[in-house]
């Protein structure tokens, strides 16, 4: 059995560890669209330095409010700053397997796919 402090030692690592992700993915960022820490900063309505201090480790576990304006004035999706893959379900070959699945159906089983796929669906929007 893991003792506190092990824990701690162990949570305080995977932190940093997913600091430095998202440090690598904003530089990554910031070079490809060849905009400097502090115009990034001004777009995101952040703190002139907010940028800069991740930049140069001084910041780490931004907020998810900044994590969120600076995806935006990015315009990425915040999974993209933070590492996160994307849904399975939303690659192509899973596309076309669906699409070739709903094709193969008559229009009688299309509506009644849809009609199941509406209603496991819509209730997780409303949430």
């Amino acid at each position: 059995m893991k003792t506190p402090a092990i824990m701690s030692v162990i949570q305080q690592g995977a932190t940093e560890d997913r600091s430095e992700i998202f440090r690598t993915n904003l530089l990554r960022l910031l070079k490809e669209r060849k905009i400097s820490a502090a115009a990034l900063s001004r777009k995101a309505g952040l703190n002139m330095r907010a940028v800069k201090d991740i930049e140069e480790r001084r910041a780490n576990s931004p907020r998810i409010v900044t994590v969120f304006k600076l995806a935006e004035a990015l315009d990425v999706g915040p999974e993209v700053l933070l590492g996160l893959k994307t849904c399975h379900c939303a690659h192509d070959d899973y596309l076309s397997a669906a699409e070739r699945f709903f094709s193969s159906l008559s229009g009688d089983q299309r509506e009644l796919v849809a009609a199941a796929l509406v209603q496991k669906v819509d209730p997780m929007y409303r949430e």
